[in-house]
């Protein structure tokens, strides 16, 4: 964690103590830290001049923005980037931050579950953690996407696996099939029906957001189709958390899809402890926020755009470097 990431660290936890009142065994739970530790940050933050009268975050500082969100939503915490002119730039401004967050959520030896998509495979390549051992990465859904494109379910959990110096789990399974008599004799299978019961296991989540448009990986991996994106849309469907198709809400829209998807379900997914949600962009807002409505991933990362876009659709509106 470079100077910058972990000031802007303790300007959170400075935060929630003296501006929000927590106690410090509530930021422990928070934050998944021990007490002492917090503690010991609170000490910190003062020697580094970041308490004062106020509390003064460097650099950028969406800390105003990320609280209104936490508020908002009840979610654990929001993580925001820059909005950069590059998405592949966003996603290795995110990744300090993550590589923040995993390093203190993270066990030894826990179960980590993995999504697919070009989000998760891009924000993995800049995951970097070596004080942690023995994690074993899940992916949470057959597989999706050509192997060579690095967005495959098996791709993204080997290279997220790897940089953590865990191990991976792969499913032999594409994530859908042609037919449910097919979905139900591939879920008999023992290495997915070993997979699909690990979730159980999962203490953190790490999965990506899409919607229903035309440049929605899904369409262009050839999973879907865009008659098929017609017919989810006109039930209600605003985009998908792990191929769950919700709504507006963040609730589970039945559908004639379910049948063929492999996948943990939507139940099992809200019983983790830490689901983080990664993913940015306006037409991403909509399924952001069911996602966040319905409760389904309770940390988010996205970019200062997006963040703004998301409060806009809630009447609350942020904008810029807000301390």
């Amino acid at each position: 964690m470079n100077d910058i990431e972990k000031n802007r660290f303790l300007g959170k936890i400075a935060r929630l103590y003296y501006l929000e009142g927590l106690t410090q065994q509530e930021v422990a739970g928070k934050l998944n830290i021990s007490r002492t530790r917090v503690s010991r940050y609170l000490e910190k933050a003062r020697e580094n001049n970041i308490v004062e009268i106020k509390i003064n975050s460097p650099g950028e500082d969406y800390s105003r923005i990320e609280y209104l969100i936490e508020k908002t939503f009840k979610i654990k915490e929001c993580v925001i980037a820059p909005t950069l002119e590059k998405d592949e730039a966003i996603l290795q401004s995110m990744a300090e931050s993550l590589n923040n967050l995993l390093s203190r959520i993270l066990k030894d030896e826990c179960y980590m579950g993995i999504g697919w998509g070009s989000s998760l495979s891009g924000i993995s390549k800049y995951i970097n953690i070596s004080n942690k051992k023995g994690i074993k990465v899940v992916p949470m859904i057959g597989g999706l996407g050509k192997i060579g494109t690095g967005v495959h379910t098996n791709s993204v959990a080997k290279k997220i696996a790897d940089r953590l110096g865990g191990i991976s789990y792969m499913i032999h399974a594409p994530a859908v099939l042609d037919s449910k008599k097919i979905k139900e004799t591939v879920e008999k299978d023992s290495n997915v029906r070993e997979i699909m019961e690990m979730a159980g296991k999962i203490s953190t989540a790490l999965i990506g957001l899409s919607d229903l448009g035309m440049d929605s990986t899904l369409i262009k991996t050839g999973n879907f189709s865009p008659g098929e994106f017609d017919y989810l849309s006109g039930l209600g469907v605003i985009g998908d958390v792990n191929l769950i198709f919700i709504d507006k809400n963040g609730r589970h829209v039945q559908n004639r899809l379910d049948d063929r998807i492999v996948r943990i379900p939507l139940n099992k997914l809200k019983k983790i402890e830490n689901v983080i949600g990664v993913a940015f962009g306006r037409r991403k807002t909509p399924v952001i926020l069911g996602a966040l409505k319905g409760g389904i991933i309770n940390i988010l990362f996205t970019d200062l755009k997006t963040a703004n876009e998301v409060l806009k659709y809630q009447g609350l509106m942020v904008t810029g470097n807000t301390g």
